[in-house]
């Protein structure tokens, strides 16, 4: 089926209680990985395409692939740039046929990406396509206390007014990364920030956050969970078995990848059980 708006996936994600996956790809057998998961589980998934890619037009050619793949996915796929700081790169994701951008003012002072993200919505709905931006900051993890960082309700509501933003990220103790130490979620923090708005919730720094947590955060109102580095670990880790089992020996490339399409997929698959409530 053609590609859809993030709009789209997180009404249906309401209606059900539910959070949908969103997997940051680079290549064939990571966005393979995706689409095979949502297949067997029959869910809708969100494809993430970083801004570093925009920048480097590798996202042109991964869009083209995704579209071609979402042509024989019979449940709804999201093309959505990552973390986009600029409107030459919404622009860019316009023009490549994503379906829905994320615009990061987070590290602006409040008025700024205010303005910066209004200008951004007044393009993208344009186009026809939906908005995503950050309030608060979710760090990496070598910045220290992430509650400096934390979303404040009250500049929410401000926000979501101010910019007519589709959906909203939120930091509520995640971070980016692997964690150093076990993340301790507010939940206090997006009860009340979930009160205050009529938008989706995002939460960001999904992986490696304990499943426990992620599946409370989403019975409160998150409806969109990021998930890079754990997926992206997969591939890593997975390479390296294969480059030493096939060590000083031929090997056919498909081959020597379909192992590591095979781990991306499994762990794809029990972050999307997680999403749904089903384990």
């Amino acid at each position: 089926m053609p590609l859809v708006t993030l709009n789209e996936v997180l009404s249906e994600a309401e209606d059900k209680n539910i959070a949908i996956g969103a997997f940051n790809i680079a290549n064939y057998e990571s966005c393979k990985a995706v689409f095979d998961s949502a297949k067997e589980l029959k869910m809708p998934v969100i494809i993430q395409i970083f801004r570093r890619l925009v920048d480097n037009e590798k996202a042109r050619d991964l869009a083209g692939l995704v579209r071609s793949m979402a042509e024989d996915m019979p449940y709804p796929v999201v093309l959505h740039m990552d973390h986009g700081n600029s409107l030459f790169q919404v622009e860019k994701a316009i023009r490549y046929g994503f379906t829905s951008v994320m615009i990061d003012g987070s590290e602006l002072p409040l008025q700024q990406n205010i303005n910066l993200t209004r200008e951004v919505v007044t393009m993208a709905h344009q186009a026809g396509l939906s908005v995503e931006a950050e309030l608060g900051h979710v760090p990496a993890q070598d910045k220290g206390d992430s509650e400096n960082f934390f979303t404040v309700p009250a500049e929410a509501k401000i926000f979501v007014r101010e910019t007519s933003v589709d959906a909203l990220a939120i930091a509520i103790g995640t971070a980016h990364g692997k964690y150093l130490v076990k993340p301790k979620l507010d939940f206090e923090r997006l009860k009340t920030i979930h009160s205050l708005l009529n938008v989706p919730l995002v939460l960001h720094g999904g992986s490696d956050t304990p499943a426990d947590d992620i599946k409370q955060a989403v019975k409160m109102g998150i409806r969109k969970v990021n998930i890079a580095t754990d997926f992206h670990q997969v591939f890593i880790d997975e390479v390296a078995k294969q480059a030493e089992a096939h060590k000083n020996k031929f090997s056919p490339i498909d081959l020597y990848m379909h192992p590591v399409y095979e781990g991306m997929r499994k762990m794809v698959l029990n972050r999307l059980l997680v999403l749904s409530d089903k384990i």
